[in-house]
């Protein structure tokens, strides 16, 4: 069944797709028609699980669903969607019918019917099964994959390893690269090629003590050019993207200077240096989870960062918790132009996030509603404007302090001037460290900054609720 409630604002809707069957989408895509694709999962208890499409048009009416079967396998599910000379590409994975063991990388190619043009399967190292990949179209016009492929060697014991794959974009295997060493998990999450086109920046995480979270270089041939740890000890679930030709947003989890389950977004430039950094949560003692497989997306000048608020850690799937989709438009600096939360009336989980091309932001995951519903998930799909807006949404604006800092650059002496009570100014170094914390006066503030050695900070006002207001950078002269 498809229940739909259409919005009379400018292209926004809000949709749950439902049927008997748990339902998951991963992944979307909007082509040059301004529909919308999406893939993931159909699972139901009469047949093996099945490769699910989803076609709506602009304004969120149903084209096309599909679920797709491969005669020689069991199970399968897509990872990714890509959209390509008038074509969708499809990726992901499908088991063996012969051979449990056996998984392969599953690729389908689709006219604008969805009708299949061609479908391909190839073998990964016996046992072995990509738990989660993302994937690009390179310069050379190929597909290239970084993900992680978990064995269980048998007793349950879960072993994840980092792996990387290229196919040409019919389907032929050209490279792969799998990892395999005694750490139980290494896993690797998204990647980019570089603007010069020679090689690939891959974001891992387990691969040094020194940070959680790193970006791996590799060759077009998937060798190791070094690794770097990324600012703030960020790690999983990346979805890095240029802000511009010299530097890199992304946004994970939090550790080493940055807030755990929160949103945090930090701007890099190439060499891996920060440019600007911001977290977002829901507060409340509730978890932020960035979204599963695309949490950050830009348009033209549009930059949005998505997540699940009040994430449920232990049963992230079917949870009895309320939660919600958690938005948040930002500028470049990584300061919120606007921040919103939809849904609250079952338990919400973000998959992908796609910043579209009337400027606005389209989001799609699931929803479960544990009265009614007996561990199968539903489609749910919000499409809102370049000011967040939807019908039959649950709205909650970010606060805007007024708050200035100077001078900037400065030397001994930093001055804060806010309308804020109870407020506390931290200021960190570019190792994540707070070098000085002191609280503000709801007028005006001096800061003492002689200690500090020159070279650029990041500050930050916090309130009462230990949430974050407002941030920026300052130069030390």
């Amino acid at each position: 069944m498809f229940a739909g409630y259409q919005a009379i604002s400018q292209n926004t809707f809000e949709q749950i797709i439902t049927n008997s069957a748990d339902q998951k989408i991963n992944q979307i895509i909007e082509d040059n028609n301004g529909n919308f694709v999406m893939v993931g999962q159909m699972n139901n208890s009469v047949s093996f699980p099945g490769g699910y499409v989803i076609k709506i048009d602009g304004a969120g009416n149903l084209l096309n669903e599909i679920v797709i079967h491969p005669i020689d396998t069991l199970a399968y599910i897509f990872f990714n969607i890509h959209f390509y000379n008038s074509n969708y590409y499809l990726l992901g994975i499908c088991t063996d019918s012969t051979n449990f063991e056996q998984k392969k990388i599953w690729y389908v190619k689709l006219n604008e019917n969805l009708e299949v043009i061609s479908q391909r399967e190839s073998m990964l190292p016996i046992g072995h099964w990509f738990s989660y990949f993302n994937s690009i179209i390179d310069s050379d016009t190929n597909f290239v994959i970084a993900g992680y492929t978990s064995t269980n060697n048998g007793v349950q014991i879960y072993h994840n390893d980092p792996a990387f794959y290229k196919m040409s974009l019919e389907g032929d295997s050209i490279n792969s690269c799998f990892l395999s060493t005694p750490i139980k998990i290494r896993q690797a999450y998204d990647l980019l090629e570089d603007t010069s086109n020679s090689q690939y920046f891959t974001f891992v995480s387990g691969f040094e003590n020194t940070s959680p979270g790193q970006k791996l270089i590799l060759t077009k041939e998937f060798d190791s050019l070094g690794i770097e740890p990324v600012p703030f000890g960020i790690t999983e679930r990346y979805s890095p993207t240029y802000l511009t030709d010299t530097s890199i947003l992304m946004c994970g989890l939090g550790t080493l200077g940055s807030e755990p389950y929160r949103l945090n977004v930090i701007a890099v430039n190439l060499e891996n240096q920060p440019i600007a950094y911001n977290h977002f949560e829901i507060g409340e003692n509730m978890k932020d989870y960035p979204a599963m497989y695309n949490g950050v997306s830009k348009n033209g000048n549009n930059i949005y960062v998505g997540g699940t608020s009040n994430f449920d850690y232990y049963n992230s799937s079917w949870s009895t918790f309320d939660s919600w989709f958690h938005l948040v438009k930002i500028n470049p600096d990584i300061i919120p132009i606007w921040e919103y939360w939809y849904g609250g009336d079952a338990y919400y989980f973000l998959y992908s996030i796609l910043a579209t091309n009337d400027g606005g932001c389209i989001m799609v995951g699931s929803r479960y509603d544990y009265e009614t519903q007996n561990q199968e998930r539903d489609i749910y799909i919000v499409k809102v404007d370049n000011n967040g807006l939807v019908t039959w949404t649950q709205e909650i604006p970010i606060y805007k302090p007024e708050t200035t800092v100077y001078p900037n650059p400065g030397m001994d002496q930093l001055n804060i001037k806010t309308s804020i009570n109870y407020t506390d100014l931290e200021i960190i170094d570019l190792n994540g460290k707070v070098v000085i914390k002191q609280n503000l006066d709801k007028d005006q503030s001096v800061i003492n900054t002689e200690s500090l050695k020159s070279g650029m900070f990041f500050y930050r006002l916090i309130d009462k609720k230990n949430k974050t207001i407002e941030t920026g950078k300052w130069i030390k002269k």
